[in-house]
């Protein structure tokens, strides 16, 4: 009975949906949900506003949207007010919406990390968002939320309260991968484990010959102006993730000789011609392009970085170097020396707002969307849409997008704003698997065996609450970066290193230090 009363308002709204989706991403949200508004309320059924980013301009609003609306509702037995804002005015919008308590949705998206979201930092010192902690420790009522991990939700953490919902991706997503047929091309049997292991890959990949042209065309590894990977290497020396804990205090990983040891290796590549000499200048835009023509064979970032040069060679039919009848590969290794960096664990969180949400039970209700978000059948309906009409069940009982749609004008667009991902991937539900390439499915294991070797940000959870971090964080990454790339390209020596690190220091280093320490002290107090 809830069921057939939940679908048949979940109808209702998606016919006053569709009537107002002329609009603008800012306006997607009609007028005549109120009358649907007041048809739940009686019904008994909950409502939730809620704000996402609109990527597509069309966020449920397209052919069969109607359908997916009422799947949503009736499974999840709640019927939800969207209030969508186009993606590129988003972090503006977000800003604006939380000085507006009289129109505050109960669930807000931010689509940052915490610790980059200075306006949701200082609302939540101000008491704006509820306390999710004890609410995610209830396994029974949130099957799904309650498996977040600890150390994702340390930084979502203010003044000891959890205070948001990660949209979750995963935590062992960085690694090194590289182009199989090479190393087997310059006689390496084995995937590289340690720093001198990579090192000989990187030298012979540069001066072996790899792609067997017999001309000197070739680099070990692919870098550009996005410095990410070096991030990565650091963690193979042991130096932590941005912070790490030494004789019981957080020290920024700069100050430990485990960095200087990373940064000196790097110089020394960087020297021996193993990455090409103008890597800083290369645009961003470009990254995993050498790696694709066959420039470079090793790919240090995301193991989807990887996945999307091993699919590159698929769909162009770049030939394997040693069997011109294979496709060339990558292969996916992760961990070097058995460190990798962590992600945050997320992409974006959702906070549950004071001013929309106002009791209890708008808070349960709000959760129970949430987690009903996570089922399979959910997370299906989300990312695949509908069966039959976005996608076929082939005789493996694999899902087979059927091409007929793209993320624009597909019934469910935007539906996968609303989703926390927990547990991380749908393909865990063995009723819900997307027939998968070799290349997919290579990613999945290497960021599933990541996890283990993932070294996190001991100091997140703290940066968020630094006031002088929110006031010169930018900044102090920045000194940081820019001394990191003059040191490897040989611009400056140990000495300009040094003044790079004492203007850190200046700019307001040392009182985030003293700030991050004084909470992590309270902490284990």
């Amino acid at each position: 009975m809830k069921k057939a009363l939940a679908l048949s308002m979940a109808l209702a709204m998606s016919a006053a949906m569709l009537a107002g989706c002329g609009g603008s991403a800012s306006d997607s949200t009609s007028a005549s949900s109120a009358a649907s508004s007041a048809d739940s309320a009686a019904s008994g059924t909950p409502t939730v506003s809620f704000m996402i980013p609109d990527f597509t301009g069309h966020v449920l609003s397209n052919e069969h949207s109607d359908e997916v609306i009422a799947k949503y509702e009736a499974y999840t037995g709640t019927h939800v007010e969207w209030r969508t804002e186009a993606n590129d005015t988003y972090s503006e919008k977000f800003g604006l919406t939380l000085m507006d308590k009289d129109n505050m949705p109960m669930i807000l998206t931010a689509t940052k990390t915490l610790d980059q979201n200075a306006n949701a930092a200082d609302a939540a010192k101000r008491g704006a968002f509820w306390d999710l902690t004890e609410y995610l420790q209830d396994s029974e009522a949130y099957p799904n939320l309650s498996q977040i991990s600890p150390d994702v939700l340390k930084g979502l953490t203010v003044d000891g309260q959890i205070i948001g919902i990660p949209r979750a991706r995963a935590i062992g997503r960085n690694g090194l991968g590289y182009r199989t047929d090479w190393a087997e091309a310059v006689g390496i049997t084995e995937a590289p484990k340690t720093v001198e292991d990579v090192y000989d890959m990187l030298y012979k990949f540069t001066y072996d010959d790899p792609d067997g042209n017999g001309a000197n065309d070739t680099y070990g590894l692919e870098m550009c102006k996005y410095t990410g990977p070096w991030d990565i290497i650091q963690t193979w020396f042991g130096c932590g993730n941005g912070w790490v804990e030494q004789d019981g205090k957080l020290v920024p990983v700069h100050q430990t000789a485990e960095y200087k040891e990373a940064l000196d290796w790097m110089r020394k590549i960087y020297a021996d011609g193993l990455v090409r000499p103008d890597w800083a200048t290369v645009d961003t835009a470009n990254f995993q392009v050498d790696t694709q023509k066959g420039v470079t064979g090793v790919f240090v970032d995301t193991m989807d970085g990887s996945k999307r040069i091993w699919k590159y060679f698929e769909d162009n039919a770049v030939a394997d170097v040693n069997d011109a009848s294979k496709i060339a590969t990558m292969t996916s290794v992760g961990p070097i020396n058995g460190h990798t960096l962590a992600t945050t664990g997320y992409n974006g969180f959702y906070l549950i707002t004071k001013s929309g949400a106002k009791t209890e039970e708008d808070v349960k209700a709000c959760l129970h969307f949430l987690d009903k978000m996570c089922d399979p059948e959910m997370m299906a309906l989300a990312d695949y849409g509908l069966k039959d009409i976005c996608y076929d069940i082939n005789a493996d009982g694999k899902i087979v997008p059927n091409g007929k749609y793209d993320t624009t004008n597909c019934p469910h667009a935007g539906l996968n704003q609303a989703v926390p991902y927990v547990p991380y991937l749908t393909e865990q539900n063995p009723d819900y698997q997307l027939e998968k390439a070799d290349y997919q499915l290579a990613y999945e294991e290497s960021i599933a065996n990541n996890v283990q070797y993932a070294v996190f940000n001991p100091a997140l959870g703290y940066l968020t609450q630094s006031d002088t971090y929110a006031e010169c964080g930018n900044d102090l990454v920045q000194i940081l970066d820019d001394a990191r790339t003059q040191y490897i390209c040989g611009q400056i020596d140990e000495a300009g290193l040094q003044a790079a690190f004492d203007q850190w220091n200046a700019r307001g280093g040392t009182q985030v230090i003293e700030e991050v320490n004084a909470l992590y002290a309270a902490d284990k107090a």
